[in-house]
């Protein structure tokens, strides 16, 4: 069960991040590594509405870390978590009312103490994407990185 302290943090993400978007990616595209881009450069992404299949966090790196979620929609906020990652690929698939309905969906994302990232999970993937499932993933050298990707098919 998450503390008072890190549900406040979570939220000081969200809060934060409406001030700070740009730092997922630097032209508005999906970057070189595959991940999305910053909403804030793409304003065209935000009107489009998917469903939001799935949502998972996960840790490739040789260190513990944890990772401060916020999911997003037109009407506010759906979600707000931390989740502290083990070592060498632990991951954690989260739940959440966005499941059922389409919508707007941005990711506010913060590994350990770092910067906020902020994207729209329909950055990239087109407008016949009716599912797109995100994961926010910590990769082998201890970076944060956002990844997107239409279809939700088991």
């Amino acid at each position: 069960m998450p503390t008072r302290r890190h549900l406040l943090a979570a939220a000081g993400v969200a809060t934060a991040s409406a001030g700070c978007l740009g730092v997922l990616g630097d032209d508005g595209e999906t970057n070189a590594e595959g991940n999305i881009a910053d909403a804030a450069d793409d304003d065209d992404d935000d009107s489009l509405t998917v469903e939001l299949g799935e949502l998972s966090v996960q840790n490739n790196h040789e260190e513990s870390h944890q990772v401060q979620l916020a999911v997003e929609a037109d009407d506010g906020m759906l979600h707000l978590g931390t989740y502290q990652l083990e070592a060498g690929g632990s991951s954690t698939t989260i739940e959440g009312e966005w499941n059922d309905e389409p919508g707007a969906y941005r990711i506010h994302a913060r590994l350990d103490d770092g910067e906020i990232r902020t994207a729209s999970v329909t950055d990239g993937v087109g407008e016949g994407a009716e599912c797109v499932r995100v994961l926010v993933r910590v990769d082998n050298e201890g970076a944060l990185a956002v990844w997107n990707g239409a279809g939700c098919e088991s």
